[in-house]
């Protein structure tokens, strides 16, 4: 990553330190009072810093309104506000694994293939192939952040933000779509933080270089633990219905590929993955009528994540635990359901298992 010195006779008259990549403002002529998020100073603002950064959480910048004459408050005399910093919208990528919790995210790129390319280079490298885009951001927006109950990452661009606009705007709409898509595929959803474009000053071209910001995870990387379930596509023409399952995995398609296997050999016919957890249990129940169902769950609520202040996405109700799981995907005719079996996916296993139909 390359760092410029940005505006060095503006800074020694104003105070202003500005680091690139995670931009750093110091501004001493105007003492910090009212300091709000911010993506950039609208009328009436200053840039006065920012919230501190992490590996996890992207840095915010924060602006103070001091009036249309730069006066800070009616108290005192007036004093000169420091110049708006202007910006230009760059683009930003997340990278995810299905094997890990864990994401890559670079920002501040002059093109998507550029950004791209950095989160799948970083994530290839720590996880091997596998590595996919969760999204491509350019302008100011932010990405959101999801965790469902097994620890499986949603990501998922949280729309536009002008400039000089509140990043607590209409949050709940702003994530609305995010909440949904983890809802949709997976269970026990919750939002949890965010990442915010990175800040390329409006001076900037890419004669300059390298400008860019790398939030790629801490080593080592934790790894799910997976357990999957594949089924032949044909009925068997006579005996019993059965499954293939395996657990104990870290990699989910090494797995699959190793369940699909022995379920083609045995049965005859081609066969799919219908069911799979992670980080919890694969659990096996009957309904009213004899047939048998397949549901994942886990064995204990996750504890309560903490977002953002003020960032609090959409309460969506769901069940994440055994029996209530079960529960839900009971059909409604042929209700009540039954648990038959629990399979962990942390115990190493390879097991055929008899269906009732």
């Amino acid at each position: 990553m390359t760092f410029k010195c940005l505006f060095k006779a503006a800074a020694s008259r104003v105070g202003v330190c500005l680091s690139f990549g995670l931009i750093l403002f110091c501004a001493t002529s105007v003492p910090a009072k009212a300091q709000y998020p911010c993506a950039g100073a609208g009328p009436g603002e200053i840039v006065v810093g920012q919230t501190p950064g992490s590996q996890a959480h992207a840095p915010v910048l924060l602006c103070q309104f001091v009036g249309e004459s730069g006066d800070e408050s009616s108290d005192g005399p007036s004093r000169p506000a420091a110049p708006p910093v202007e910006i230009q919208p760059s683009y930003m990528a997340a990278a995810t694994h299905i094997d890990t919790s864990e994401y890559w995210v670079s920002r501040g790129h002059w093109t998507a293939e550029a950004a791209n390319k950095r989160v799948m280079e970083a994530c290839t490298v720590d996880m091997g192939k596998g590595c996919t885009i969760a999204d491509t951001v350019y302008g100011y927006g932010p990405l959101g952040v999801a965790t469902d109950a097994m620890g499986l990452r949603w990501i998922k661009s949280g729309g536009e933000v002008p400039v000089g606009t509140s990043l607590f705007e209409n949050v709940e709409l702003r994530y609305k779509a995010l909440a949904e898509m983890c809802m949709e595929r997976s269970f026990g959803c919750e939002y949890e933080t965010y990442v915010l474009q990175g800040f390329v000053p409006k001076q900037a071209d890419p004669s300059w270089g390298d400008v860019s910001h790398d939030m790629f995870p801490v080593k080592p990387i934790k790894r799910h633990q997976w357990a999957l379930l594949a089924q032949p596509e044909k009925a068997p023409q006579s005996g019993q219905h059965k499954s293939w399952l395996i657990s104990g995995k870290q990699n989910f398609e090494v797995a699959a590929e190793e369940v699909l296997a022995q379920c083609r050999e045995a049965s005859g016919s081609e066969c799919t993955v219908t069911a799979f957890a992670a980080n919890g249990v694969l659990v096996q129940f009957v309904d009213s009528k004899g047939q048998s169902g397949w549901t994942s769950a886990v064995l204990t609520v996750p504890k309560k994540r903490q977002p953002p202040r003020k960032y609090r996405a959409p309460a969506l109700p769901d069940r994440v635990t055994v029996e209530p799981r079960v529960a839900q995907h009971c059909p409604p005719d042929a209700k009540p359901c039954r648990v038959l079996a629990k399979y962990d996916t942390n115990t190493p296993r390879v097991q055929v298992i008899e269906e009732l139909r």
